[in-house]
């Protein structure tokens, strides 16, 4: 048996909480069902109060009885793991190609996922450059005003990009699109183009260029795009990062099973070769 960890005194601290992942954490750590009285004594907490968070992890799917009555994890920690374990395997999967756009660009790439009502930074990498924009992988951004998480919102159903928009959408800079509908008609474009753009809405004298990633089930799983200062947005040099990123883009949607057309519909908007 594991002796109880102390729990963090704090003023922060929630003693169910606490008690709750000390259960959890000892399950996952001896792989066979444990009695109420038994946890109880292991960890020092009250068999009361080990039968009520038995009873509600139980009911949430998190908790199973054993055929001989004894508590073990359920199945939805493994679905929970499998969720964590999708986002990070893409990241694996997505930083040869987010490498390879930044040496082609000379810019900094990105790759975000949603969560919730935020965007978050899952990997950045940098130009081998005496200057460059870094953001620091599980930053967590503003939904609305990044490239690459609105490269994500544009293929999602409507009702659900409306339900993860924050009510009120926070002005970051004077060029933050902050009109609820006008941000829609600019998914439209996205939905069409394949890109998301940043104009100087998160930070001023930055610019930003996003596409999505799509899954085995044709859904946006992540936006990616490259970071760099306002003089990305020059006609003759967008153009050709604007096809790099769709390129990127397909390559890693292609990596983790989607098989869908859209790439092709986006070149052809674009008029890329």
């Amino acid at each position: 048996m594991n002796p109880r960890r102390p729990s963090s005194r704090n003023k922060y601290a929630v003693p169910a909480v606490e008690q709750m992942l000390d259960i959890v954490e000892y399950l996952a750590q001896n792989h066979r069902g444990y009695g109420i009285t038994e946890l109880a004594r292991a960890l020092g907490i009250s068999t009361n109060g080990v039968f009520r968070i038995l009873k509600c992890l139980t009911e949430r799917g998190y908790v199973e009885v054993d055929p001989a009555g004894g508590y073990r994890l359920g199945t939805k920690f493994f679905t929970l793991g499998m969720q964590l374990y999708a986002r990070f395997d893409l990241r694996r999967r997505a930083r040869p190609h987010l490498e390879q756009l930044c040496e082609q660009s000379g810019e900094t790439a990105q790759l975000y996922s949603l969560q919730e009502d935020h965007a978050l930074v899952l990997d950045c990498v940098t130009p081998a450059a005496s200057s460059f924009i870094q953001v620091l992988p599980g930053s967590r951004m503003e939904i609305h005003a990044s490239a690459f998480s609105k490269a994500v919102l544009a293929f999602l159903p409507e009702d659900e990009a409306r339900r993860r928009l924050p009510r009120k959408l926070v002005a970051l800079t004077p060029h933050t699109v902050t009109d609820r509908e006008k941000l829609f008609e600019e998914f439209a474009r996205t939905r069409a183009s394949g890109l998301a753009y940043d104009r100087e809405g998160y930070m001023l004298g930055i610019f930003c260029i996003g596409a999505p990633v799509f899954n085995v089930n044709s859904e946006p799983v992540a936006g990616l795009g490259l970071t760099g200062l306002v003089s990305v947005s020059h006609p003759d040099k967008q153009l050709a990062l604007e096809q790099a990123i769709l390129t990127c883009a397909e390559r890693i949607s292609r990596d983790i099973g989607y098989g869908g057309g859209l790439f092709e519909e986006f070149r052809k908007q674009r008029r890329f070769a």
